[in-house]
């Protein structure tokens, strides 16, 4: 993997809601937005708190990726968020599968 992050992530599972989406993250809307600076700020778009996240590139590379700045902040957060939810399933699956049967065949 070409990316080295190190996410300490727990998922919460409630095992006694007989909701069949028990245990899955709220569906979050995020936006990316330039701030006055020219810093990028990703932030939950439903709620008026400090950003999730902030880009912020040097004069010196803003001088090189020109008006590409936004497009390589977006694929920045999306690797971002491809590890964070592969890590999840991962664990999400180890989770399922770890539990004991009822009953065997």
């Amino acid at each position: 993997m070409p990316y080295d992050i190190d996410i300490d992530n727990e998922i919460e599972v409630d095992n006694e809601n007989s909701d069949q989406f028990a245990g899955f993250g709220r569906e979050t809307t995020l936006e990316l937005v330039e701030a006055d600076d020219g810093r990028l700020l990703l932030r939950d778009a439903e709620q008026n708190e400090a950003p999730l996240m902030t880009i912020d590139f040097s004069e010196k590379l803003k001088d090189i990726l020109g008006s590409d700045t936004q497009a390589i902040g977006q694929h920045m957060i999306h690797a971002a968020i491809q590890v964070i939810m592969q890590k999840q399933m991962s664990q999400w699956h180890a989770h399922v599968y770890d539990k004991e049967p009822a009953h065997y065949s």
